[in-house]
């Protein structure tokens, strides 16, 4: 299955015969803004400007990587009713918003792409080659990113959260260009370079070259405030200046740990989400994505309460954006998408009876990351 789906909200839930033109437009425009094109031209769609076509200024863009139809129908039927009888989901925050749309996602060279070349096509309309970012076909041609554009043309606030490693691929190809998105160095160094407001969530993979000063200081001497501080974290706001917010508690390669896993008062990805509205808010407008990583993680693990937990972990920051949407209605724009879909979860099939097992799976106490750690420690 290599489906996208696309979650929009704009303004209410619940919209008048006479308002479906309104939502076309927004639906076309976001579209044409993130190039989620189905031949991979940057000339399919007119990009619209979303101050002078909807006044639009505060736009979300939530990313499950390896998230399709049934990692978010798995999180919805955990959350349901499986009582004989009363069979029945509980739907996602993202899952009643009133566009949905599906695009199909291969690149350049593969139905089977990978987060790199679907990040790009996201971020900046070009289709490319599984494991490059932020380049097009040729390697070279560099694609100006939604983000990118929104900070030179607007003067808009940046924000790139992500529950993985901020220098993955995902978060990568919304500041990067780079051949390779094994190319942990050169991609934080652009990370630095970006002029980004707010990064925040998982640490720095691979920080430093041997003979190299680390990231982390390139970041500092860029002017970020860089912190794992909990208490920091929790208190930064819109005058707190360009920061770099990440866990204190990384599990799995420096990521967030999963929320089958997270113990009281470790950060979450909503948390990070609240905080990168803190700091982005202004009156000009700001533009944050955000990446649930680790429900690709989980897939690639055939691990599926973990793989459900985090789609739910991703929910909740929607939810953050949702209550910030309600309280500006005409100004937000959300779009909650996958970039591929990761692992062939299946719910129930033939050899079981189709039964969805979903008890046994409510009896599962960590992900595969922290029983593996159990294990090595005995």
């Amino acid at each position: 299955t290599s489906l996208l789906l696309i979650f929009l909200f704009h303004d209410y839930f619940i919209f008048k015969e006479n308002e479906m033109k309104k939502i076309v437009l927004l639906m076309m425009m976001a579209l044409a803004v993130f190039s989620l094109f189905a031949e991979g031209t940057r000339e399919n769609f007119e990009a619209k400007d979303p101050n002078t076509e909807s006044g639009v200024k505060y736009v979300f863009m939530f990313i499950g990587d390896g998230m399709s139809s049934p990692e978010i129908n798995a999180a919805q039927v955990y959350n349901g009713s499986n009582t004989p009888g009363l069979i029945a989901i509980e739907p996602l925050t993202f899952t009643q918003f009133p566009v949905v749309g599906i695009q199909y996602t291969q690149d350049a060279t593969s139905f089977c792409p990978d987060s790199a070349s679907t990040a790009t096509s996201l971020s900046s309309g070009y289709k490319t080659h599984s494991g490059v970012i932020g380049l097009g076909i040729d390697k070279s041609t560099q694609g100006e990113t939604i983000a990118e554009k929104l900070k030179r043309e607007k003067d808009w606030k940046i924000g790139v959260v992500s529950s993985v490693t901020i220098n993955h691929a995902t978060p990568a190809a919304y500041y990067a260009h780079v051949v390779s998105r094994n190319s942990y160095y050169d991609i934080g160094l652009q990370m630095a370079e970006s002029g980004f407001d707010y990064f925040a969530g998982g640490l720095v993979n691979k920080a430093e070259k041997e003979g190299e000063k680390s990231i982390y200081e390139v970041l500092k001497d860029n002017g970020y405030l860089v912190t794992n501080d909990r208490d920091t974290i929790l208190s930064l706001n819109n005058k707190s200046g360009k920061v770099y917010a990440y866990t204190s508690t990384p599990q799995d390669s420096g990521s967030l740990t999963y929320r089958i896993d997270r113990k009281e008062g470790e950060l979450s990805l909503a948390d990070y989400v609240r905080k990168g509205i803190d700091v982005l808010y202004n009156e000009n407008g700001f533009f944050l994505m955000c990446e649930g990583g680790k429900i690709d993680w989980a897939g690639h693990a055939n691990d599926a309460l973990a793989n459900i937990g985090d789609t739910l972990d991703l929910d909740d920051a929607v939810k953050v954006a949702f209550d910030f949407a309600l309280q500006h209605p005409s100004e937000t724009l959300i779009i909650v998408t996958g970039d591929h879909e990761t692992g062939g979860m299946t719910i129930g099939y033939a050899a079981t009876g189709y039964n969805t097992a979903f008890d046994i799976l409510r009896n599962q106490k960590c992900s595969y990351v922290a029983f593996d750690s159990m294990i090595n420690a005995e």
